[in-house]
């Protein structure tokens, strides 16, 4: 079984090794030296680097007083970008991590008291006794602003697998924490395993436990952590700023890509069903079936959205409950990357869809807002950066 493990991790990577080089992921597209100022349909932005020099960053995290934390996945590390300059030395303290395909060091959000508290929870790979076994794990820890962890606490640790996705954190309204897990693992029915913990959004307390009104509670065949499921990888995560309601962003195999408004014990279809396809010759079962959760809004050609937040500052008034979302690459192109905007009505109806940004063409696979208003984007580059958006007059 150990070897087999070994064999098939080997082979994925080979894979993905390939397929990486063949769609030139590694062109280097070397970030502007001076400011972009671009027009939108209803705006004139400033596009500027804030920092860069991190590489393969995951999540970006803007803390009240404008600090930023960036997780690098394979390092892994955590960084600290201070008044606009990133700190050469990564900050201490993180627990014992796994990295390879797709694992590692990857979302992090602050408690919503940090102010008082100083409390972070981040989500990471762990290692598990088994060879080549690992989970996904939830950490919390103290952060002081300087340069150590400290306090730092595993609360959660999911069920073994030998390759898995990211994954993304947000806190509810209620103080109720989700988390997504990664679920494209070919057609295997992971997603759809509800004694697994891949290919779904769990629901936790905030010291790891569950929560007693969680959709599965009480049923011996489904994990109560369980919230939704038949999910494959999930890059983007947020809660209505109006209604508190739950979205997120999810990408198709080949096409497909979609947001999700997440339904306590909704099933989504994956790996039987979705928009996309799965390989050249293989289409998967269109959705639109009793007991699958249909998507808000779908992208065809795919995008590979990352990064996920409604838009509540004042920097852009139009803008405000806009969805905005990152963008890898559009119809597997390189150097097609940007930022994904979407206005809908109050009744969740797609009105307007506009891609920005395209022009530093640059993977983009976190977005956040700051406290100025202004909205901030992570770049998944080798130099990896944090690129500022703010209104230009």
């Amino acid at each position: 079984m150990r070897m087999f493990a070994k064999v098939l991790l080997f082979v994925v990577w080979a894979c993905y090794s390939l397929v990486v080089t063949a769609q030139g992921r590694q062109i280097p597209y070397p970030l502007p030296a001076e400011p972009l100022f671009l027009e939108t349909f209803d705006a004139k932005i400033k596009v500027s680097v804030v920092a860069d020099g991190i590489s393969q960053p995951f999540s970006l995290l803007i803390l009240p007083d404008g600090d930023m934390l960036v997780t690098d996945r394979y390092a892994p590390a955590l960084r600290v970008i201070r008044q606009g300059q990133l700190d050469p030395a990564p900050i201490l303290g993180l627990p014992a991590i796994r990295t390879g395909f797709h694992s590692g060091l990857l979302d992090i959000e602050a408690h919503p008291d940090f102010a008082n508290n100083r409390m972070l929870y981040f989500t990471y790979h762990k290692a598990l006794e088994e060879e080549g076994e690992y989970a996904i794990a939830l950490g919390r820890a103290y952060y002081d602003g300087g340069k150590e962890l400290t306090k730092v606490e595993e609360l959660y640790v999911g069920t073994p697998i030998t390759l898995s996705g990211g994954s993304r954190l947000v806190f509810s309204p209620d103080g109720k924490i989700f988390i997504t897990t990664g679920g494209a693992m070919g057609r295997q029915p992971f997603a759809q395993d509800l004694l697994g913990s891949y290919g779904k959004v769990l629901r936790l307390n905030q010291d790891g436990s569950v929560p007693n009104d969680n959709p599965f509670i009480g049923r011996s065949d489904v994990l109560p952590e369980i919230y939704s499921y038949g999910h494959r990888d999930q890059y983007g995560l947020t809660i209505h700023p109006e209604t508190g309601e739950l979205y997120h962003a999810e990408l198709g195999p080949i096409g497909g890509d979609k947001i999700n408004r997440i339904k306590a014990g909704g099933n989504y279809g994956w790996p039987l069903y979705g928009y996309g396809s799965y390989n050249d010759s293989i289409k998967m079962e269109h959705p639109n079936r009793e007991g699958i959760e249909p998507a808000l809004i779908i992208w065809q050609p795919g995008i590979v959205p990352s990064g996920l937040l409604f838009y509540t500052g004042s920097a852009f008034a139009q803008w405000q409950g806009h969805l905005f979302t990152g963008s890898i690459q559009r119809g597997r192109i390189p150097g097609t990357g940007g930022l994904e905007r979407v206005h809908f009505n109050e009744e969740m109806l797609e009105l307007r869809r506009e891609t920005l940004v395209t022009e530093l063409r640059q993977r983009v696979r976190d977005v956040a807002q700051g406290p100025d208003g202004f909205i901030y984007l992570l770049t998944e580059e080798n130099n990896g950066a944090v690129i500022k958006i703010e209104p230009w007059e």
